[in-house]
């Protein structure tokens, strides 16, 4: 590591590239959150101001408002609405360029979005769906609960890890805890909320380079806003 324009640059020998989508690959919480209101109204509840279920499934929004007996119909609402979003969803910096770097079969979306919104938002965002799309269709538990990141994990080994992209506290948690490296993104929660949880916080995925070797090696190298928080292996 060392030190290049109040840069900290990184280098990571990793397995593969794990990506959350909205506020990661997507400029799309705007979205989000538009289709969270949309979908309070018609149930006639009230999200408190500064509840923030970013990084967490349908599930556990629906859960914390409606009764029991009102969550399957409550998310067939809100995925149908989330599947046409009305504010714009284009990609973050940096995030066709970085997709366009990674070998296409170790490269994944961890997203705690439906499948149907997940395929609908990256479509909109001009960003072709990869081989491997983990949503929270596909888990049991979701984020921050490890599951979603082990069950994207296919190519870890010999003490290589995945590298993992999250611009929340939940999803950088799920993350670390299936045994990724952990890079965070500021913009759904502020860099100081972001850096525990995190072995870097960048600006942008503008900020990431690949590296792949003859062998079918992966390093990243990363333009870091601050220390690592743990050691890197």
């Amino acid at each position: 590591m060392n030190r290049t324009d109040n840069k900290r640059v990184v280098e990571w020998e990793i397995s593969e590239f794990l990506f959350d989508m909205d506020g990661t690959l997507l400029d799309s919480i705007a979205a989000v959150e538009q289709a969270w209101h949309e979908w309070a109204v018609e149930e006639g509840v009230t999200i408190p101001e500064g509840e923030s279920f970013h990084g967490r499934t349908s599930r556990d929004l629906a859960a914390a408002f409606v009764p029991e007996e009102r969550i399957a119909a409550a998310l067939l609402r809100l995925s149908e609405i989330e599947q046409h979003p009305k504010a714009p969803v284009t990609p973050l910096p940096g995030a066709l360029e970085l997709l366009a770097a990674v070998p296409g079969d170790r490269c994944a979306v961890v997203t705690s979005a439906a499948r149907l919104v997940a395929q609908a938002r990256l479509a909109a965002g001009g960003i072709t769906p990869p081989a491997l799309l983990i949503t929270g269709d596909d888990v049991t538990r979701g984020k921050p609960d490890p599951e979603p990141y082990r069950a994207a994990t296919r190519w870890a080994r010999d003490g290589v890890p995945p590298v993992a992209f999250e611009d929340t506290v939940a999803g950088l948690q799920s993350a670390r805890s299936a045994g990724c490296l952990t890079v965070a993104l500021p913009g759904t929660a502020t860099a100081e909320e972001l850096q525990s949880h995190a072995d870097a916080v960048i600006t942008t995925l503008a900020d990431v380079a690949v590296f792949v070797g003859a062998d079918g090696s992966l390093r990243v190298r990363l333009h870091a806003l601050n220390p690592l928080s743990r050691p890197a292996p």
